[in-house]
């Protein structure tokens, strides 16, 4: 099931709820500490930005997790072609707004830093339906209602504002720079981050659900199980069992992480 936002929607924020989410954020990575920094920089002579409008929450936290997105076919051509004219620039970032579809919100801000692989795929989207992936870094990770954006126009997208757009619209410089002041001075303190755990929850389940369904599949079909591959083979009347092992897409993001994916 997809959500549009987790279950610190219906908190309020007082002590308790305050006290709730410390519980809840046990577990999250490191990197917590990298995000949402008073020195985040938000004027820029260049600057490429665009909206990236998800279906779940779930893979917002999937993609905080590890440092990865992946969008349509037409939607990663899209970025992967601004990556390149960006990277002809100096100093010319692009920036990317998450909004998920219908929650009246966007969620936090990420900066795109390498190119996207089109021949490679991550397994644990909460659709199995995006092929190829790109390594990002999260600057921002915050709920900004609509409401504070919803002055921002764009004249590319028929003089609609910023919360009425499509997965991958661009954003012209002046207004996405407006945008980052506004991400940055949000003084709201919600975030995905109070729901970390319960999304943690959700990816394991979804991971043994998918891999319960693959060891159903195998067994109709000569005993993929776990992972592992079976063959069988005859010849010259004699039977032989060749073993090997499949690979596991997320296993990438731990090749791609600490790698400097900029050229």
């Amino acid at each position: 099931m997809e959500l549009t936002c987790g279950p610190r929607v219906n908190r309020a924020n007082n002590s308790s709820s305050k006290s709730t989410s410390e519980e809840e954020q046990i577990g999250l990575p490191a990197k917590v500490d990298k995000f949402n920094l008073q020195d985040f920089q938000t004027v820029y002579e260049n600057a490429k930005f665009y909206v990236i409008k998800s279906y779940s929450e779930d893979d917002i936290h999937k993609s905080i997790k590890y440092d990865v997105w992946s969008s349509t076919q037409n939607g990663n051509r899209k970025l992967d072609a601004a990556f390149n004219e960006a990277n002809a620039r100096t100093n010319c970032p692009v920036f990317l707004f998450f909004s998920v579809n219908a929650s009246g919100q966007f969620v936090g801000v990420a900066e795109m830093i390498g190119h996207v692989d089109f021949s490679k795929s991550m397994d644990f989207w909460q659709l199995d339906k995006w092929n190829g992936f790109f390594p990002l870094q999260w600057h921002i990770v915050k709920d900004v209602p609509n409401t504070l954006l919803r002055h921002i126009i764009l004249e590319n997208n028929d003089n609609r504002p910023v919360t009425f757009t499509r997965d991958t619209q661009e954003i012209g410089l002046k207004q996405g720079l407006e945008m980052l002041s506004i991400f940055k001075n949000h003084s709201g303190k919600k975030s995905l981050l109070d729901d970390y755990s319960f999304y943690e929850k959700r990816e394991k389940e979804l991971k043994a659900k998918r891999k319960n369904a693959a060891r159903s599949a195998s067994s109709q079909n000569h005993g993929f199980e776990n992972g592992d591959y079976r063959v069988l083979e005859y010849g010259e009347g004699v039977k032989r069992e060749i073993s090997g092992k499949k690979t596991d897409a997320s296993s990438l993001v731990s090749l791609t992480m600490n790698l400097s994916l900029n050229s």
